[in-house]
């Protein structure tokens, strides 16, 4: 069983993301458990779940990892367990960043000089996670970013202006995105529309190099490279 851990604050979004997550886990054979994450969620909500699951997904969010949103020392704890037993954990975008503040300090992660929207090229390198993935076009949101991980994280990915959009800690099934490989055009405008009425700086911010949606169907491999790490 896939545990997912929902961190997105509005409802839209986290209903969205568990869709676009499910969607992308058909056919795998595996099961998911979606949790949605708050202030008040408990570590014992968390590890109730967790004992059945062999699989972690951390959630993109609206949050930022640089504030402290009360859910850490929760996570933290689930975090720890997945790794003491050399469990699959995948964090995407939010997800991605909390797993470098948990695992390295947040000391590691920086507001973005140049916040990335849109669909973007992602420079990736050899590793399972990608395997039969060729320069791949994923949904880029991000106002944060890691920055200058230790030796222990070991860079898979970077875009024009994101130096880190992947890595693996140590040689264990940890794994970070910074992209969304989850996402279709449909539920990427979603987020787009919201950013585009929240956000002054948007038109600056936004790219597109989706020329055409069969780019994204390879990107259905990273979960199911992902599902099948063991």
């Amino acid at each position: 069983m896939v545990l997912v851990l929902n961190f997105f604050l509005k409802d839209v979004f986290a209903n969205t993301f568990n869709q676009v997550i499910q969607n992308q886990l058909d056919g795998t054979n595996v099961s998911c458990k979606f949790i949605r994450i708050s202030a008040t969620t408990t570590a014992k909500e968390i590890q109730l779940q967790s004992y059945s699951a062999t699989h972690l997904i951390l959630s993109g969010s609206e949050a930022s990892t640089l504030d402290d949103m009360g859910w850490e020392k929760e996570i933290q704890e689930i975090v720890t367990y997945f790794i003491e037993n050399k469990m699959p954990i995948l964090g995407i975008c939010y997800g991605h960043q909390l797993l470098v503040r948990l695992l390295a300090g947040k000391k590691y992660l920086q507001k973005s000089p140049n916040p990335e929207i849109g669909w973007g090229h992602i420079n990736i390198v050899d590793n399972p996670l990608f395997s039969g993935i060729k320069d791949p076009v994923c949904l880029l949101a991000h106002y944060d970013e890691a920055i200058d991980l230790p030796e222990n994280f070991h860079i898979l990915g970077s875009s024009s202006k994101c130096a880190i959009h992947g890595f693996q800690y140590k040689e264990l099934p940890v794994w970070g995105v910074q992209f969304h490989p989850e996402y279709d055009p449909a539920s990427g405008q979603e987020l787009f529309d919201d950013l585009k009425a929240n956000d002054p700086h948007y038109h600056a911010y936004y790219e597109n190099k989706l020329t055409h949606s069969s780019q994204l169907q390879q990107n259905k491999l990273f979960f199911t490279n992902f599902v099948t790490m063991t």
